[in-house]
């Protein structure tokens, strides 16, 4: 499994029913992944620590992404988990992901990272987790898990559902409504008929 960050309005604003395609892909040419909770909690920390807002973790089964993947490096040295020893890394990044240096090599090891060099079909997602925020912005980890079936659909998307939801009630209401009359009607003919 590897995981995706996303601001939740990002994720609230792109069509449900297209594969997923953040903005910063026209940018870098691939979907930013990582690995493992405590590599996603540096990189959230790093890069999103000063943004406000809620954001969101994809939790995406590689077997199903219909677009390649290809584990890299950072693009830029500013920008990994890169420690001075192995031990130091988190252990996802030990066990998961391979290192660029060797243990007894003087360079910094850094944690490679899956990229995906296309659109994320939205079979390939199999959860999505809310990050938890302290008071000055930091990422902590994760939200307590919603209870089964919490639904993450856009507010317009809830709208519209319940507005199909209220007409087709309606509809059924009406056509009970209409039996109900005439059955009512049956009844009192037949007892008119018997009355004489």
């Amino acid at each position: 499994m590897i995981l995706h960050l996303v601001a939740q309005a990002d994720w609230d604003a792109k069509p449900s029913d297209q594969p997923y395609l953040p903005d910063a892909y026209a940018k870098d040419g691939f979907i930013h992944c990582t690995q493992g909770d405590a590599l996603m909690l540096q990189v959230a920390n790093r890069f999103y620590k000063d943004t406000a807002g809620e954001f969101l973790v994809l939790e995406i089964d590689e077997s199903k992404v219909k677009a390649e993947i290809k584990w890299e490096a950072p693009s830029s040295p500013s920008t990994p988990p890169a420690v001075a020893g192995a031990n130091a890394m988190p252990p996802e990044a030990q066990a998961e992901f391979g290192v660029v240096a060797a243990k007894d090599s003087p360079q910094p090891q850094v944690a490679l990272f899956p990229h995906i060099y296309g659109p994320l079909n939205r079979d390939a997602i199999i959860a999505i987790r809310r990050m938890a925020r302290a008071a000055d912005g930091a990422f902590t980890g994760y939200a307590p898990a919603a209870p089964k079936g919490i639904n993450l659909k856009k507010p317009s998307e809830l709208a519209d559902e319940l507005v199909d939801a209220t007409g087709d009630f309606s509809d059924a209401l009406a056509r009970y409504k209409d039996r109900l009359e005439a059955h009512m009607d049956d009844l009192d003919k037949n007892i008119k008929d018997r009355l004489g």
